[in-house]
């Protein structure tokens, strides 16, 4: 049977107005079953109902246009530039330039701006666009990779910026505004909730406890605030889950964006101010091979890359290439485990290793050092 498609459009159109009535009859029929007995401030009480409704009002309405109005001039959009080397397999390297696109947060109104650090990272430059057009040369003040942050300063004054809450008193469910450069169009919006609150998330081989959100996030967002509905500063966010069904039947992932919490910003900007790096962390001071290299070589450990000079590694007698199998008596599998092991000691703490070297076994006690810029 030969079926005409301007007939189907017909019966579809007719079927979506009877939908619509029929909603629309449901609606008023209750909305009769109930005798209005009193009206008064905007609010409808009615005598078999518990409830009190509130009548619909533009003027009370647009809580997330003021959000945005209050925030929008304090996130800015971020340019950076670095130098990428290429390695060949059969000997040689190239160097090209690499832009990466980012968003930002004015935190001062002298021009201190947080954002990510993997938006900023190994940056040859930096340039920063505010809101009314102006771009700026910005200098990068100091940068942390375990909470992926980095403070950044403009010669600019005058500026709006955005006030952090306390993040501790954030409640699920609140409403949010994700506010960034997504897809480097331009500065953007979007709207959610908070989904869930001190996230644990490992994010390029560190764990952090993060704010999970359902407002859209897209590449370029890095660096962004997410802002309660008072304009307010909730986080700075940094990554999403995000897959593909398209050729393979791994389900596809919606709305779980992330953000760190606007008190972990606080801490960590005002100790990049102060000392261009995070005081009173314990590190080991050393590179690590990446899982991938220890998969290659059937390596099981952490495989030492390169030791810094004068950090604690070092002073202990650690080389590169050595294999460090476990602290304290803890087995150790990849680098996020060792930086969240770091995490219970102090500046000064001693730690005993255990590490492979040229297929012989040592322990070696290493007494951990502050962080350094």
């Amino acid at each position: 049977m030969k079926i005409n498609f301007k007939t189907i459009l017909i019966i579809f159109l007719v079927a979506l107005l009877g939908g619509s009535i029929g909603t629309y009859g449901i609606l008023e029929l209750n909305k009769y079953q109930n005798e209005i007995v009193e009206k008064e401030d905007n609010v409808v009480k009615t005598q078999d109902s518990v409830t009190e409704q509130v009548l619909y009002t533009n003027e009370n309405s647009g809580t997330y246009v003021n959000a945005i109005e209050k925030a929008l001039d304090s996130v800015v959009e971020i340019t950076s530039q670095s130098e990428v080397t290429s390695y060949y397999f059969f000997g040689g390297t190239t160097t090209s330039e690499a832009t990466n696109l980012g968003s930002g947060v004015i935190i001062s109104s002298d021009g201190y701006i947080v954002t990510n650090r993997h938006v900023v990272k190994e940056a040859k430059k930096v340039s920063v666009s505010l809101q009314n057009g102006e771009t700026y040369e910005a200098q990068i003040i100091g940068e942390d990779s375990k909470t992926d942050l980095a403070l950044l300063k403009i010669d600019a004054t005058d500026l709006d910026y955005a006030l952090l809450v306390d993040s501790d008193t954030l409640k699920l469910g609140q409403e949010v505004v994700a506010i960034g450069n997504g897809l480097g169009k331009g500065t953007a919006s979007s709207n959610g909730i908070i989904s869930a609150l001190n996230r644990e998330v490992t994010i390029d081989k560190y764990t952090m406890t993060l704010i999970l959100t359902n407002a859209e996030i897209n590449n370029g967002n890095s660096g962004g605030g997410l802002f309660d509905l008072n304009g307010n500063l909730v986080g700075i966010v940094n990554a999403k889950s995000s897959s593909s069904a398209l050729y393979s039947n791994t389900a596809t992932i919606e709305g779980i964006g992330y953000a760190i919490p606007a008190n972990t910003v606080k801490k960590i900007t005002d100790d990049l101010l102060e000392n261009g790096y995070v005081k009173n962390r314990p590190t080991l001071g050393v590179s690590i091979y990446t899982s991938d290299y220890n998969e290659y070589y059937g390596i099981e450990g952490l495989v030492i890359s390169d030791v810094m000079e004068n950090g604690a590694a070092a002073k202990a007698g650690l080389q590169a290439g050595d294999i460090i199998k476990a602290l304290d008596g803890v087995e150790l599998t990849d680098f996020s485990q060792l930086a969240k092991l770091l995490d219970d000691y102090n500046v000064g703490d001693t730690v005993t290793l255990d590490v492979v070297r040229n297929n012989s076994s040592l322990k070696i006690n290493c007494v951990l050092q502050d962080a350094s810029n």
